[in-house]
């Protein structure tokens, strides 16, 4: 991870060494008084920033005494300030080259051509000034901190530590030290620096910072949490150091220690979009909806085009049940990102559940037209057809997608209920059996396929075999106890059928089909009144299974013609 101090820092420190107020470096030569004077006239506009005014003054001081190299730099560092860095970057190459070894013109040209992003150049000009002055400290420095910055790590290491080994008092080497060894990952060296950076500046916020970093990459969390409250007690605008907390918090799963330190950075940077889109899906995962619809709301005023942002904002309507609203949100992502596959799948799954099964199809469908490599799409259309009834195209859509995917079991197990909805039983049996040489584990292609076989009253030792495979996988699903039950009936052992039928229903309450065929295990088992209660209960809840409320009532009514011949 890039550490990044900022190059301000650098720029700062060459700029104070360009334009300390020294006495012109020709002591060899007479100075012109005049050329003096417009100096010193030059020099209090410089200082006072009318770059102007410096420029003319030095410039009348230049024409007075044209062989000064030191006007000539004075004017190539006003010109750069001022923002003619190329006007002044030609003066100082033209001085280069009548006076290569001259270190004031080689260190403005360095600290020019890092402006520039010529970081080459910059580096090849503080080369030239360490081996001419070998104990300048600060072209030392820029060197080792121009080599980080074009990667060149084990070169900012040399530099840098010959620099400290003379120079132990050389705060940002030491701090600069300690980002390079985070680069090469040598995170115990980074450590030791960063330590002797605070031993010399013990409110060193970016040291501290960086210990956090280390503390957070280690997963050290509580290591990098302390560093990090420290960075952010010397400075509290510490930004960086601000998000990487909140997100050290997320870490630990304390949402809202991070939400309180975000809420703090939104404070402090109110037009953060990215603040308020973290804090909106905190709020969102923490379930505080109406915060986090407000945090995304106004992310999305602020970055109307941003389709992430209107998709986040979907699900959150979404989960508030504002289905409208989230269909709307999520047009718009479509229209932002014509081919977005989760703002289909949600748009199709909010469809559904408004009861538009057409819709949803239509969504899944033109997810298809450009997205087949999924097959959970194809699953998703085949339900969308089956709660249509419309079978056949569930099974259409299931073996494409089975030729597509031929492993998946999930899509051989969506395939058998389709199949065994238009009652293709032995095409079903085939597709279940495959799903479960592909996955042994299925718990409910085991559950189904023994569930069909008990329910047609064969293979009811195979059934009760693969029965129990799927209660080993979800022993506490009510469903598949519900199977092992039935199992047991049409094995004529109506005591245990009873007993793991009243086992599911303690699970799956108010189940119409459980308590049919608890019914059902009561009336073999001679308990007609245990019989008739238990059916019916699954009357009253017969809207939940199709064509249970004809076959229960009859059953009843048997049974009480039975009961009153008695």
């Amino acid at each position: 991870m890039k550490i990044r101090i900022i190059m301000l820092a650098l720029l700062l420190l060459a700029t104070a060494c360009a334009s300390k107020p020294v006495k012109p470096p020709e002591e060899s030569r007479v100075i012109p008084s005049d050329a003096q004077y417009y100096f010193m006239l030059g020099y209090d506009a410089d200082i006072s920033h009318r770059w102007e005014d410096a420029i003319g003054h030095y410039r009348r001081a230049l024409a007075l005494d044209p062989k000064s190299r030191f006007l000539k730099v004075r004017i190539s560092h006003v010109l750069h300030r001022k923002g003619d860095t190329a006007e002044g970057l030609a003066m100082i190459e033209e001085l280069l080259r009548e006076s290569p070894d001259y270190v004031p013109a080689l260190a403005l040209a360095g600290e020019m051509y890092n402006s520039q992003g010529r970081i080459g150049d910059a580096i090849r000009v503080y080369e030239k000034i360490t081996v001419t002055e070998p104990d300048n400290d600060n072209a030392s420095l820029f060197l080792g901190i121009l080599h980080y910055y074009n990667n060149d790590h084990d070169k900012a290491v040399a530099v840098l530590e010959r620099l400290v080994s003379r120079s132990p008092d050389m705060f940002v080497a030491y701090d600069y030290l300690g980002a390079v060894y985070i680069d090469k990952r040598d995170y115990g060296k980074a450590r030791h620096y960063l330590q002797n950076a605070l031993e010399i500046y013990p409110d060193s916020d970016a040291a501290y910072y960086k210990l956090g970093v280390i503390g957070e990459i280690t997963d050290e969390l509580e290591t990098a949490e302390k560093n990090y409250q420290k960075a952010l007690s010397i400075n509290p605008h510490h930004t960086k150091a601000r998000e990487r907390l909140a997100q050290v918090y997320i870490k630990q799963k304390t949402s809202s220690r991070a939400i309180e330190e975000l809420k703090s950075l939104s404070l402090q940077q109110p037009d953060n979009i990215d603040v308020h889109m973290r804090l909106g899906m905190l709020y969102f995962e923490e379930g505080a909806f109406d915060q986090a619809l407000a945090e995304f709301r106004f992310a999305r005023d602020a970055r109307p085009q941003n389709a992430s942002v209107r998709y986040y904002l979907s699900l959150v309507l979404e989960e508030m049940g504002r289905f409208d609203e989230a269909v709307s949100e999520l047009n718009s992502v479509i229209t932002l990102d014509p081919k977005n596959v989760n703002a289909f799948l949600h748009l199709a799954y909010i469809y559904s559940k408004l009861k538009r099964n057409e819709d949803a199809i239509a969504a899944y469908q033109k997810v298809l037209s450009f997205e087949q490599g999924n097959p959970e799409v194809y699953l998703y259309l085949s339900v969308a057809y089956m709660n249509g009834k419309e079978y056949e195209k569930a099974q259409e859509v299931l073996r494409d997608a089975v030729a597509r995917f031929r492993d998946k079991a999930p899509l051989h197990f969506n395939l058998a209920v389709a199949l065994d909805k238009s009652g293709q039983f032995e095409e079903m049996v085939h597709h279940l059996r495959k799903a479960i040489e592909i996955d042994p584990k299925y718990a409910d292609a085991l559950n189904y396929l023994g569930y069909s076989y008990a329910d047609r009253n064969m293979n009811l030792d195979e059934s009760e075999a693969l029965i129990n495979r799927a209660l080993a996988v979800k022993p506490d699903n009510g469903f598949i106890i519900d199977s092992l039950g039935w199992v047991y009936y049409r094995k004529g052992k109506y005591k245990e059928a009873i007993e793991y039928l009243k086992k599911a229903l303690d699970i799956v309450k108010d189940d119409p089909v459980i308590l049919e065929h608890l019914g059902d295990a009561y009336h073999a088992d001679g308990q007609p009144s245990k019989a008739l209660d238990s059916w019916d209960r699954a009357v009253l809840f017969h809207e939940k299974e199709e064509g249970l409320r004809e076959r229960v009532e009859k059953k009843i009514r048997e049974l009480r013609q039975q009961t009153d011949s008695k």
